[in-house]
């Protein structure tokens, strides 16, 4: 489902296409403009250059008079003549010649421009003069020079005027194709500005749409209880609300330099929950929810998160409540055979244990004597005292009313169980000062050692239960008797 519509506004993408034909017309117009100055100043040129090459010609050819003319004065004749001709063809039938810069240019014929008549009387009154030059160049004799004399004094000033003209025209139709380019550029702009305008305000309108629709879309993301995150297929963060930046603590912008799987990973102790990782600054237990959309051909993922910690905390603290004895803080027998199962499974038959069955020898005189409170804050200081020995390899659980069970593993010899059980007793002797009163008690206890799997705990809680009982009443208040069951 799409939340932000998407749908283009028509007349917006005419806007827009219309910018860009009126944007590519004058461009266009530019490119053509240059290049028809270009193509105009080169024939500006050149019918310049054709008004001095006609007063060169009768110039180079007084100076050029049979028996006088040399060589050298007879090839630059002839090259007058030549460029001027070929120069008065290309304007005439189009053609290439040299320009003023000694550039070999080809030019379009005149024929379809308004001054291609001038061009043409030009060309009739040359025709006749050229073939009189030519054959003065190939044999300079006074007759040829008398009569070529006479063409140039004839026909030199029309031609020369007729250049004069055919200048004057190219350069009026240039500044006449210009103007009418300008104005077509002044159009061109004026439009386009209009369009800019149109497009402008469009795109106004359409963004305070957007706009309106993108602060419903925040409103209710920013209103929802849950983290609420939008992820890409690759996993990188396209949006998520401050519920989520508020659960891992960090900003917005830092939040999108990483991809949203590496904030969270899977909770190694609870299944179905996740925990957030090291990147993020709090800590906290989360309920995961993803589900897909589309959003215009794209799909995204949609993660709804919730802070369980509260939940699991809540969940942890019932379960210790379920495994912990609740006056001596200690482990309770449910907790004891839980443990002991655990560690039966893994036992092999090189391991060495041992289950202590302790048993407070004078506790019932001190209740007795003393009442109950006394011998709950005895029970409270023996709790806290054998709390001291647990550890890895030493688990210690309250089995009811005055008696502890004690599981040891991975013991190296039995020997390491006496001492720890002598250890203990040591440690029991000690005075408990409750109130006003100093109490001593003295213990028992009753040792049962076995390797490996052992199928009843039952059956080693009795026989250390036996074990013991057999070192009260052998032994005194400060016994240990051992029995080991293969």
């Amino acid at each position: 489902m799409s939340w932000i519509t998407n749908k283009a506004n028509p007349f917006l993408t005419y806007a827009v296409v219309l910018f860009f034909v009126f944007d590519g017309l004058a461009l266009g117009m530019n490119i053509w403009l240059t290049q028809r100055i270009q193509v105009q100043t080169i024939e500006l040129n050149l019918a310049g250059r054709q008004r001095m090459l006609s007063q060169k010609m009768v110039k180079e050819f007084l100076y050029a008079p049979p028996g006088a003319a040399n060589k050298a004065q007879l090839s630059q004749f002839t090259q007058t003549v030549n460029l001027f001709d070929r120069t008065l063809s290309a304007f005439r039938i189009g053609g290439s010649t040299i320009d003023t810069n000694n550039q070999l240019v080809t030019l379009e014929t005149f024929h379809k421009r308004a001054y291609y008549d001038i061009v043409e009387q030009a060309w009739s009154i040359w025709v006749p003069l050229r073939q009189s030059t030519l054959r003065y160049i190939d044999s300079p004799t006074p007759a040829l020079f008398v009569e070529l004399n006479q063409a140039f004094s004839q026909n030199n000033n029309q031609i020369l005027n007729l250049m004069n003209d055919l200048a004057l025209a190219i350069e009026q139709q240039a500044r006449y194709e210009t103007g009418q380019i300008r104005i077509l550029q002044t159009a061109a702009l004026i439009l386009g500005m209009l369009n800019f305008i149109a497009a402008f305000f469009l795109y106004r309108l359409r963004l305070r749409t957007l706009e309106k629709e993108r602060s419903l879309v925040d409103a209710l993301l920013n209103d929802m209880p849950a983290a609420m995150v939008f992820t890409a297929e690759d996993g990188s963060i396209r949006q998520a609300n401050p519920r989520f930046t508020e659960l891992l603590g960090i900003d917005i912008d830092t939040v999108k330099q990483h991809k949203f799987g590496e904030y969270i990973e899977p909770h190694p102790d609870y299944e179905n929950y996740h925990q957030l990782s090291s990147l993020a600054f709090n800590r906290a237990v989360i309920k995961a929810e993803q589900t897909q959309v589309q959003q215009d051909g794209v799909r995204l993922c949609v993660w709804r998160l919730e802070d369980a910690s509260k939940d699991i905390a809540e969940r942890s603290q019932l379960s210790s409540l379920a495994y912990k004895d609740s006056l001596t803080g200690l482990d309770n027998r449910l907790a004891f055979d839980d443990h002991f199962n655990q560690q039966n499974q893994l036992a092999s038959q090189e391991h060495l244990f041992a289950i202590m069955f302790l048993d407070l020898n004078n506790f019932k005189s001190i209740n007795d004597n003393f009442g109950h409170n006394k011998g709950d804050a005895i029970l409270k200081e023996v709790g806290y005292r054998l709390q001291s020995f647990v550890s890895d390899d030493c688990h210690i659980a309250r089995f009811g009313g005055d008696e502890f069970l004690i599981l040891q593993q991975h013991l190296s010899t039995e020997e390491k169980a006496v001492a720890t059980a002598q250890t203990i007793i040591d440690v029991l002797k000690e005075p408990f000062y409750i109130g006003a009163e100093t109490l001593n008690i003295q213990a028992s206890i009753g040792i049962v050692t076995f390797r490996g799997r052992h199928a009843s705990l039952a059956q080693l809680v009795s026989a250390a239960d036996k074990a013991m009982y057999e070192a009260k009443s052998s032994n005194g208040h400060v016994s240990i008797t051992m029995l080991q069951l293969s």
